[in-house]
């Protein structure tokens, strides 16, 4: 062995124990790329086990690859114990909006969204125009069956009929501040898998 390869040997051993004591003192893998949390479930033998922040599928990842070295070295993967809990505007969208020979959002409504995820799927927080909006997209990609739209009661409040479910669920409007903005919406998580787009990618 040379002396550079002696050199990046040690380096990975230091970087490899700093690695496994994060691990064990955090909750959360943060890959800065795409600005994705990752849940830390398990870590045995070198093998990290993850999912999307929220649930999803688990992916199992070796910290002695180099490039998973490489990208904690670089600051590209990041260990954290806490979420942030700021709200950023975002496109949203379901999966049936999207046509099959598309790639881009012809259809989606804006809406506020956290890092914090149910099941790895979006919580967000929509206003009473987006509403509206929501309503006509699914008009044009769905039927216009009660239970595929709201039903607007005025602007404090909206209905909607869960397809399981008989009785109208009603959402009051809430309030939050972005950016010293007081915001005024509906709470439309429902446990729907709602998907997200930010407004730079």
């Amino acid at each position: 062995m040379n002396a550079y390869e002696v050199k990046k040997e040690t380096e990975n051993n230091y970087n490899l124990g700093k690695i496994r004591q994060l691990i064990k003192k955090n909750k959360y893998l943060f890959k800065k790329q795409n600005n994705r949390y990752f849940d830390i479930s398990n870590f045995e033998k070198n093998k990290l086990s993850v999912c999307s922040q929220g649930g999803g599928f688990v992916q199992s990842v070796d910290i002695t690859e180099q490039k998973f070295i490489n990208d904690f070295k670089n600051e590209k993967i990041i260990f954290k114990n806490e979420l942030p809990f700021v709200w950023k505007k975002v496109k949203l969208y379901h999966d049936h909006w999207i046509a099959d020979n598309r790639t881009d959002l012809e259809h989606f409504i804006e809406g506020y969204v956290t890092e914090h995820k149910w099941n790895g799927w979006s919580i967000p927080m929509v206003e009473l125009d987006q509403i509206k909006k929501f309503n006509e997209i699914q008009k044009k990609t769905l039927d216009s069956e009660p239970s595929s739209i709201f039903k607007i009661i005025d602007n404090d409040s909206i209905q909607i009929k869960m397809f399981d479910e008989d009785e109208w669920i009603t959402i009051e409007r809430s309030e939050f501040v972005v950016n010293g903005k007081t915001i005024k919406a509906f709470d439309v998580s429902l446990g729907w898998t709602w998907s997200e787009e930010n407004y730079n990618d």
